[in-house]
């Protein structure tokens, strides 16, 4: 029986699939990227020996522009280690970054009640059989807690 990376590895050397190798290639780059970049780019793209990357948000393309020669280095590193990627980098040329209207909107879901209301399910009736008597406090206000909430 096959493992799914044997299986995806296969499809990514079928000439059909070049485009999957590609998007593995960007998704290389994307991760070696530091934190604050890597949710500032929505996603990557090659024409005409330029890596286009769109941005998430108009706030990062001062700062990504700035660090243009931090992705090209990342590029002939990614080329170096790693033969299958070297040749979608090598046509790699420059390095252009544009605010993208088309990547998903991270919806942020604002929960007001946080406090989780439930009814009892217990009755509070159970034999205390222990000795210590701090424990049997213990137990006993926990019998009271329960008997207060069933109402």
């Amino acid at each position: 029986m096959k493992r799914a990376n044997e299986i995806l590895n296969k499809v990514k050397s079928n000439p059909f699939f070049k485009s999957v190798h590609k998007y593995s290639c960007f998704n290389k780059l994307l991760t070696s990227l530091p934190p604050r970049f890597q949710n500032a780019i929505a996603f990557f793209y090659i024409k005409n020996g330029t890596l286009f990357g769109g941005l998430s948000h108009p706030g990062y393309k001062m700062e990504l522009n700035y660090n243009k020669d931090l992705i090209k280095s990342l590029l002939s590193q990614i080329a170096t280690y790693d033969k299958a990627c070297k040749n979608v980098f090598e046509e790699v040329n420059d390095v252009k970054f544009f605010i993208s209207k088309f990547h998903k909107q991270r919806e942020f879901k604002i929960d007001l009640n946080t406090i989780p209301f439930y009814q009892e399910l217990s009755t509070g009736n159970f034999e205390i059989k222990v000795k210590n008597e701090k424990l049997k406090e213990i137990f006993l206000k926990i019998k009271e807690d329960i008997e207060k909430n069933r109402v």
